[in-house]
Parts: structure tokens; sequence; C-alpha cells
């Protein structure tokens, strides 16, 4: 019985310690805030990412970590018409929990979330990269175009 606990232990660390740098994202949330965690990149690695919007709410995107703001994205305009908010890139300097908080401004704000997220593999099946992508809702109308916001990953070459 000892053995086979020890074993399970030993295993269990071996996974952490192993696969723990791989959580693809995890979330913190409130009604008109939220926090994408995002896992997986690794220092020196390049972001790309991209926001966009149609809707009359105003609201602020921040991608960052604990070190360092990347992007700091303020939608202050009613306008219903498709806005790109940011494209740009950075590359990431390795601190801890990167992630994109969200802020809407309105109090009658409720978001809820579809998303999508996981490794860009190449034709051998090795990972090349991450995506993220976020589309956010404030109201009613599920229509997941309020914030569009996608970051993707990869790893620095040349």
């Amino acid at each position: 019985m000892k053995t086979k606990f020890l074993s399970i232990m030993l295993t269990s660390f071996l996974a952490v310690g192993l696969f723990g740098n791989t959580v693809y994202a995890k979330e913190t949330d409130s009604n008109n805030k939220k926090t994408f965690y995002i896992g997986s990149l690794k220092k020196g690695d390049l972001m790309l990412w991209d926001v966009c919007s149609q809707c009359s709410n105003t609201f602020s995107v921040m991608i960052r970590d604990d070190d360092t703001i990347y992007a700091d994205i303020d939608k202050d305009t009613s306008e219903k018409e498709l806005d790109i908010l940011s494209h740009d890139s950075a590359f990431y300097e390795g601190g801890s929990n990167l992630r994109i908080e969200v802020e809407y401004y309105g109090s009658s704000v409720n978001l809820k979330k579809a998303h999508a997220s996981g490794a860009i593999k190449n034709e051998k099946k090795k990972t090349i990269g991450y995506i993220y992508t976020y589309n956010l809702e404030d109201f009613d109308d599920e229509d997941y175009n309020d914030a569009v916001i996608t970051l993707t990953s990869w790893k620095k070459h040349g």
C-alpha cells in the first residue's frame, strides 16, 4: 500500500512539474469585469493581439503580467459600428500571471463569453504557438461581438 501511495505521489509531482505550465487559460469573473489568465507562453515568445468591438458600451482591455503592461486599450465612444481598437504585438517578458483584463464601465452590464483556445501545430503535429480568442456579450442579443479579443503567440526566430 505504501509503495502504491508513493508512486502515485511521485507521478503527481512529476505531472505538475512537467505539465504545470501548460494550462491554456483560467478566468475570474464579475458582472462587468473578466480576467482571462494565459498559460503556455515562454519568455521571448512573440504575442500578437487584435481587439475590436460592435457595441455602444465603453470598456477597457489590458494585456499584462505582474511586471509588464503590454497593451492598455480603451473603447471610449458609444459607436456601434465595427471598431478596430488595437492590432499590435510585443515580446513576452516572462512575468507571472499573463492575463487579459476586460472591464466594462456600464453598471447594468452582465458579461458573458464564448471562447476558443489551444495549441497551433505544424504538419508534424509539433506545437509552434498558441491562440486564445474571447468573444464577449454585454447584453441579451447574444451576438458575442461586443468585444472580440484574440491573442496569438509563437517562438521568436531570427
